[in-house]
This record gives structure tokens, sequence and C-alpha cells, in this order.
């Protein structure tokens, strides 16, 4: 048994290959599974020799794949996983504190490095955006606030602790870290498909039939966590070492007046606060973080309890009602039709009712706020029940419906609209959204129990298929008639080049459910 057991690993080893398209490693599973479920050494932690303690289970074979890529990686990439960790290690200790909290795996807290480098202004082309790189409707979802004020994706503490509780639904769906981790690069909906469709009980199982990029995701990151936990572990990192504080405002506040206040530059408060697109926090209710040098919090806390507050002009939004004129409107309001009509771009004097339009309000404020008049309207509102669109010039249903994906026909039932639409009339689109943009943070708790019995896991079968070499055959040839790749073939043959003879016994291995 020992002697078998040495021939499988060589064997498992030698063919565990760098190159990331051709590693298949539960291919390798089937061959030494049977020796290995009745040997001790897949609990020998000596075999997978290394300076940090692996919480994601893995199995043998996986460990040598993922070893194989560490070699690699240390070899061409250790320059820029050393860049990526010296950007991040001023937040991985908020990060760990979070994670604890949650009670989700350390190696998770180096998922940035993956996902945005480390760098929280990071933004993708597809419009996922800040270090955990989340989609807005995502965002969302786990209670951040996106608005023309304030993106929160960039929020380091608020999008960590929306990525904690996202792995952890994840894993709730799953009950395998493995399968999170997939699941956080292409979504959930996918991995439950792929396991319904090919059985799997972990990542593992089901990579093959993944997107190129998934396929590599999860080895990858793990590879990479280990360079680097063995990085910092080599210069005793503190994990418990803040290299800055977060001061919580509850009233309007701008970077500019903090700044003033600590004597610190403005500029690099700002670069310290890139979820403050304005350079202020909101103007609405609700509590909102500011990043600032290690040591001022309570300075300023105290600064900010005796500092007195003044009024800023503002415009907030009125709903035209049945009867109404500009003249009344402007009246009420203490102001000139002209005046109104400028700040609402009305070119005649026709209102419609229903429609939304700007009046004169005002916020209150600490010193040095803002500039000019706070325009306190959204184009665009998310509430629990829908969207709220606020429709421009130039719109028709075709561009919202278009813009919202949903039909126009649903559009005009939902709003009872018969004829035309008209600027700042107010769309209500009742698409499944979770999070409204303005107040509060709300996290939706998802039904993950659902979702779990969705997931049918159940473990893959195979079969083998033993083929004779024929006249004309290539390994192409063979792999595309078993709908295999050619490097699995040479995986599974022990075969070097891609020379192949007449006679020749190829070894096939097929899932049951794959015909």
């Amino acid at each position: 048994m020992k002697k078998l057991i040495t021939v499988l690993l060589a064997f498992s080893f030698c063919f565990a290959s760098p190159v990331k398209d051709e590693i298949q490693p539960e291919d390798i599973d089937i061959l030494i599974s049977l020796a290995l479920d009745s040997s001790s050494v897949l609990n020998d932690s000596s075999f997978f020799d290394s300076k940090i303690d692996i919480s994601i289970k893995i199995d043998l074979v996986e460990k040598s794949m993922i070893q194989n890529r560490i070699r690699i990686f240390k070899k061409r990439g250790l320059k820029k996983i050393s860049y990526y960790l010296d950007r991040g290690k001023r937040y991985i200790p908020l990060i760990k504190e979070i994670f604890d909290r949650y009670s989700i795996p350390d190696e998770f807290i180096f998922l940035p490095i993956i996902e945005s480098h480390f760098n929280i202004r990071a933004k993708s082309p597809a419009g996922a955006a800040g270090l955990w790189q989340f989609m807005p409707q995502t965002a969302r979802m786990y209670g951040l606030t996106i608005n023309k004020w304030i993106d929160e994706r960039y929020d380091v503490e608020k999008s960590t602790i929306a990525a904690a509780l996202y792995l952890k639904d994840l894993y709730g769906i799953f009950e395998d870290w493995t399968l999170a981790l997939a699941s956080y690069n292409t979504g959930e909906g996918v991995i439950i498909r792929k396991i319904n469709k090919y059985g799997g009980l972990n990542f593992w199982d089901i990579d093959e039939y993944l997107s190129k990029e998934t396929r590599n995701y999860v080895p990858n990151f793990l590879a990479t966590v280990s360079i680097v936990r063995e990085l910092l572990q080599k210069e005793h990192f503190d994990y418990k070492h803040m290299e800055f504080d977060i001061l919580r405002v509850n009233k309007p506040v701008s970077l500019r007046y903090i700044a003033s206040l600590i004597g610190y530059p403005v500029h690099l408060l700002r670069e310290m606060n890139p979820h403050l697109k304005k350079g202020i926090t909101p103007p609405y209710e609700g509590e909102y973080n500011v990043y600032i040098p290690k040591g001022y919090r309570e300075t300023l806390e105290v600064a900010l309890e005796k500092a007195p507050l003044e009024r800023y002009p503002a415009l907030k939004e009125y709903t035209v009602k049945k009867g109404d004129s500009l003249g009344k409107i402007a009246k009420k309001f203490g102001i000139t039709v002209s005046y109104l009509k400028k700040i609402n771009d009305i070119q005649n004097t026709v209102i419609m009712a229903g429609s939304v339009i700007k009046v004169p309000s005002y916020i209150t404020a600490y010193p040095d706020y803002y500039d000019s008049i706070i325009d306190l309207s959204e184009d665009i509102i998310y509430t629990p029940k829908g969207i709220i669109y606020k429709v421009k010039k130039g719109d028709t249903l075709g561009k919202i419906a278009k813009k919202f994906r949903v039909s126009i026909s649903a559009i005009k039932r939902w709003n009872r609209i018969k004829g035309f639409i008209y600027p700042n009339q107010r769309i209500i689109i009742y698409k499944r959204v979770k999070y409204r943009n303005t107040g509060e943070s709300v996290v939706i708790k998802r039904n993950i129990s659902y979702l779990k019995r969705k997931v049918k896991k159940r473990k893959p079968t195979f079969r083998y298929i033993f083929y004779r070499v024929k006249k004309g055959d290539s390994l192409l040839k063979i792999a595309k008639k078993y709908g295999v790749s050619v490097g699995q073939i040479k995986q599974w043959n022990r075969l070097k080049g891609n020379v192949i003879r007449v006679g020749q016994k190829i070894t096939i291995i097929k899932r049951t459910n794959d015909g």
C-alpha cells in the first residue's frame, strides 16, 4: 500500500500542470482516491509544509496543485504581490477585526489583492468598485449608500462589513468556502446551476465547467494567500495596529473644515476619503465615516461637539398638486416665478400635476460646508419596492425601459400612463432593488434557506473509456470525440508530447452524466 501511494503521489505531482488551462485536479483525484481514502497521508500536516494555517479545507491533490502555483508565483509574480500587499497593509488590521467579528476565514482578508490590488479607488470597466469590487446592486443589497454625494463602496470599513455579510451568505448557501469564493467571482446563480447539472460537493468537482477566469480564481487566490501570509509572518506583521482613525459624524461636515481643525492638508484628507465624492458628508440624515490621521479622533469629537451649526441654502423637491400653478408655488415659497423657472429650467408656464420641481429650502451643517446652493434632489431614488426615476429632457419610454431592462408596457401599467411622458415626471420602476440611496442604511436579509434548498449537491460519478488509437487519429481529434481537453488526455495517460501511435491504448475519464 505504501509503495502504491508513493507511486500515485509522484504521478499527481508530476502532472499538476503549471499551465492554467490544463489543471484538472479532480481527474487525478479519481485515480488515487481509493489508495488515499485508506491512508493516513491526508492527515499528515507535514505533507503540505507551510508557515501558515490554511482554514479552507482542501485535499492532497488540490494542495499539490496550489503548491505548484505558489512556486510559479514566487518566480514570476512575487514583486507584484509584494507591491499590492504593501499598499494593503494599512487596511489589513481593520479587515481582520471585522472578519473575526463575522467568523470569516483569515484567507479572505487578502481577497482585495485579487479583486482590486488593494487600491481603494479601483473601478472595473463593468462598474464594480472599491476594495471588494462591488457592483451597485449588490452594494445596495448589503447596505452601502451610493448617490451623487457618496459611494460607500470606497468606504473601507462599511464595504468590508458588506463583504463579510456577503461572504457569510454565500457560505450559508453552499456550506463550502471554495464554492463561496467561486460565487464571489461569478455569482451564486452560476454555481448553483453547475452543481445541479453536473453534480459536485465543492469547487474542485465543478471547476472544469466554469469560465476560465473562475476556474483559476480559487487556486490562484489560495496560492497568493499562502505567499502573502508567509511574507507577513517573516516581518512579524501586527494585525492589530491601525494606521488611521474613523470619525463618525451625523451632521453634514466638510473635509475642508476638519482639516482646518487639526492643521492637516486637505488634499491628504481627500485621499483618505474617496467615498466622499464632493469632499463633504451628504446633506442627509445618517451616520457617515470620515477617515482621519491616527490620534485625532477624540480632539475632533470634542471640537465638533462645541462647533456652531450654520444654515445653508438648498433646493428640495416639491410634487406638483392638482390646481397648482407656477405663481401659486412661487408665492408659497416666497420667490418669484422667474426664479422658480430658472432653478427648474422651465421654458413655459405649464406644469403637470404629479411632476416634481425644485423649490428653496435650507440645511444645517458645520461651518465651511458648501460654497453654493445645495441641490437635495436625486434623479434616481432606490426604495425597497423599486426605483423612482425623474424623467429628463429627451427621455422616451423606450429609453427608460432599456436603461432599467424592463418593458415599455410594464412602465405604462405601473404608472397608469396612457399618453406621453414629460420632463420632471416621476416614473416608478417596480424592479426589485434592495436599498434606498438616501437616508439610513438598511441591509436586506436574504432568503438563504431558499437558495440553500435549490442546491442539489451530490458526489459526481465517473466511467473509464479505453480507446485504441486508429490510423489518422490525433489527440485533438480524440479529445473532440469525447468532449475533453488535450491536456486532460495527456494527464490521464502521462503523455509528455502530442505524438501517439496506431494501436496505443488511451484512457478517457468521463462523468456518467457527460454522455
